[in-house]
């Protein structure tokens, strides 16, 4: 009998494909996983997977290619679904493979309202269901390893923190908003950093290319938390240069330094800069790291492929439940503070943020 969880991707993009070759990749070199189906509209996009997959390196892999999700979650033998579509689709997906009884990892943002969102929470619960969503930086080592050394308490209180996300993109994407599609990330890398939602938010943005309402390709973005703490995200699609995934946190005793991309961490602890070793990431706790050469753990310290971390922890949460790194319930509330920042920058003023509880 088979024992490996058949999983399917939906989604061809660019995302998607990344994610069906991780799938592979795992299939391939652990057995964990079975990758069923890759389902998208776009035959040209299945085409592009599929020639991918091709790839000698992945000889297990077989696939189905399917344009049809309804037909795909017709599947009594499918387990799960890791869900790469348009923002506006996941929603209607998501809650047509819960209702078939899968297991569901949903990119971020996992809709584009709130009632959606905790609907969807709601929804796992109800079906006793494994329901994550794509909030990839909570896996980052160097991320990790800047929330044990806040943990540790030698750098005091965090004073303010100062995020930069940005890149330059040659084609912009249609219909869609800055704040909803990529302030996701640095939103939940603050959650994940500060154990806390901010109370207050304000925001500017606007849209200098493609001058359209409601298709900013740049905003600031300031937040204020409990306990006196500031925040400020800067977004943008247009920056040129090298991207941007980095995070400074000021704090009592000194500075914290994370390039997010690179996997580095930097102190600035009693005016002396020094780089600090980055944990590795043990697939479970989320925070403490495990002794380098035990036999806990054979990932090694350092970068750290973040796909497939948190791929690994779908699987485990699936086979195993147990914690769960990056619930379907703090995706919902990253919905509510995006849908506050977006008022709030729409609306030209400063908005308390509501129905929020620490996470």
């Amino acid at each position: 009998m088979d024992s490996r969880i058949k999983l399917a991707v939906f989604g061809a993009g660019y995302w998607g494909t990344k994610l069906s070759r991780e799938y592979a990749a795992i299939e391939n070199s652990t057995g964990e996983v079975k990758l069923s189906y890759v389902v998208d509209t776009s035959v040209g996009a299945l085409d592009q997977v599929k020639q991918e997959l091709s790839n000698p390196i992945y000889p297990s892999t077989d696939a189905t290619f399917s344009c049809d999700y309804s037909e795909v979650l017709e599947d009594s033998e499918l387990d799960a679904v890791h869900i790469a579509l348009p923002n506006q689709l996941h929603y209607p997906v998501a809650r047509a493979a819960m209702d078939s009884g899968k297991h569901v990892l949903l990119e971020k943002p996992i809709s584009t309202t709130s009632r959606e969102a905790f609907k969807l929470t709601r929804l796992a619960e109800e079906k006793g269901l494994v329901f994550l969503v794509g909030h990839i930086f909570r896996f980052n080592n160097a991320l990790r390893t800047v929330k044990q050394t806040l943990r540790e308490g030698r750098m005091g209180r965090i004073f303010y923190a100062n995020l930069d996300w940005a890149t330059f993109m040659e084609v912009l994407p249609k219909e869609r908003d800055i704040i909803f599609d990529l302030a996701p990330h640095p939103i939940d890398v603050l959650n994940f950093l500060l154990d806390e939602w901010p109370e207050n938010v304000d925001a500017v943005g606007d849209s200098y290319v493609q001058k359209e309402d409601n298709s900013e390709e740049m905003a600031f973005v300031h937040l204020e938390y409990p306990d006196q703490i500031l925040a400020s995200i800067y977004l943008s699609w247009i920056h040129h240069g090298l991207k941007e995934r980095s995070v400074k946190l000021v704090c009592e005793k000194g500075t914290i330094t994370c390039d997010a991309l690179r996997q580095t961490v930097k102190l600035d602890y009693d005016h002396n800069i020094n780089e600090i070793p980055v944990f590795p990431f043990d697939g479970i706790d989320p925070v403490t790291p495990n002794k380098m050469g035990s036999a806990e753990t054979s990932r090694k310290s350092g970068a750290n492929n973040t796909i497939r971390d948190m791929q690994y922890h779908f699987l485990e949460r699936i086979a195993s439940r147990g914690p769960q790194i990056n619930g379907g319930m703090i995706g919902a509330q990253t919905v509510v503070v995006l849908e506050n920042i977006t008022a709030a920058m729409r609306a030209g003023r400063k908005l308390r943020v509501q129905q929020l509880v620490s996470v």
